[in-house]
């Protein structure tokens, strides 16, 4: 299906456009979205979780979750978020699982280039 297929801007081996295909074009594009700050693409102003400002994100956990499914209603609609969770690891790390079709998409802060850290003092 052509909405699940996304083309980097790389080439492989063969010199041919690198193409991701189906789960990993929708994890590619929910990344891109999650990262994207506001402001950043002229023409759409308003595109972009823009997680950076979630980085210490004590106590705008429903902020940052209205967020991710107001952005994936506007900019993603052929892939809307069932459902986003937060799972907060042992190093106070806050992950999102974010549910499309059956599919858990997890932003792993450990992993990510941008982790978002809770504050000790939230619990």
């Amino acid at each position: 299906m052509i909405k699940e297929r996304e083309y980097l801007f790389t080439a492989n081996e063969f010199k041919k456009p690198v193409v991701l295909k189906n789960d990993r074009a929708i994890a590619m594009l929910i990344m891109r979205l999650l990262l994207l700050d506001p402001g950043s693409d002229p023409l759409h102003p308003d595109m972009g979780v823009g997680i950076r400002a979630y980085r210490y994100a004590m106590g705008k956990e429903e902020e940052l979750k209205a967020r991710i499914e107001d952005q994936m209603k506007a900019f993603l609609p052929c892939f809307p978020a069932g459902n986003v969770e937060f799972k907060i690891t042992e190093d106070k790390l806050l992950n999102i699982e974010i549910t499309v079709d059956d599919t858990v998409y997890i932003y792993d802060s450990a992993n990510a280039p941008v982790p978002i850290r809770i504050d000790d003092a939230r619990e």
